[in-house]
């Protein structure tokens, strides 16, 4: 049975979701649909990249992942198909994928031929989706349906600013439970820390000299740094809400100066 996920930020209150489904089993009664997320924070595509980067190697091979995060971002907007490894991805080309992988380039990429009705669509995923993934699936000729493209959308966004001594980066979201995830990678941040000591600084009057392992290494309320399940830098207080108490919001500056 293939594997369809679906990671969107169409929410979950309107008929949206629901119609992308329908249409896909319309189409593809014999696929599985996984949802991923239908809350990633309107138009963002960090928010959406990191959430599904941090995903879809879970999958087993052969999965195919629809993208619907910002989707209609601009006039004459284009939709890619993609392939990276032994997943297959279509979203719009928008830097999404430039996210996805820290720039790498994908094994392939294709630019979807869109008809007239396609153009002036309000929800790509319930016609223009369903129609690429059906072709894929049963005629399996993807050149009938797009063109090769060498390379897709890069995004400067979400990368921090590095030197021998210091590491810029930034808040790129809030997960559920308020806790600040910021775009620096333990690898990163060993590889120029270097065994030397190290401050995080994030707000005027907050920084920490420390890394835990656990949200437990700290007694209750008090906040703490760490690196994620996915290896990324995140600002929590032990049982509370480190975006409200801490007064942080996406987009703020967090820097680690080194220290010999």
């Amino acid at each position: 049975m293939t594997i369809v996920t679906l990671t969107t930020d169409l929410g979950t209150r309107d008929h949206y979701v629901g119609g992308v489904k329908g249409e896909l089993l319309r189409a593809l009664p014999h696929i599985q649909i996984i949802d991923i997320s239908h809350d990633i924070t309107p138009f963002n595509i960090m928010h959406g990249s990191f959430v599904l980067k941090n995903c879809y190697h879970h999958f087993p091979d052969g999965t195919f992942h629809l993208i619907g995060v910002n989707m209609l971002y601009e006039e004459n907007a284009q939709f890619l198909i993609v392939v990276k490894g032994q997943h297959t991805f279509i979203g719009p080309d928008n830097g999404i994928f430039g996210l996805l992988w820290d720039g790498e380039p994908a094994d392939k990429a294709f630019r979807l031929f869109l008809n007239d009705m396609e153009k002036k669509s309000t929800l790509p995923m319930k016609d223009l989706y369903v129609r690429a993934m059906k072709h894929l699936l049963t005629e399996r000729n993807i050149e009938k349906i797009s063109e090769k493209i060498p390379s897709f959308r890069q995004s400067t966004m979400g990368r921090p600013i590095v030197s021998p001594d210091h590491i810029r980066g930034s808040i790129i979201y809030f997960d559920h439970f308020e806790n600040a995830i910021v775009n620096i990678q333990k690898e990163e941040f060993e590889s120029i820390r270097k065994g030397r000591k190290f401050i995080f600084y994030f707000k005027r009057y907050d920084d920490v000299e420390s890394i835990c392992d656990n949200y437990s290494d700290v007694p209750e309320s008090e906040k703490l740094c760490m690196f994620n399940s996915s290896g990324y830098l995140e600002i929590a207080i032990n049982k509370g809400n480190a975006r409200g108490l801490l007064n942080l919001s996406v987009g703020d500056i967090v820097q680690v100066e080194f220290r010999s």
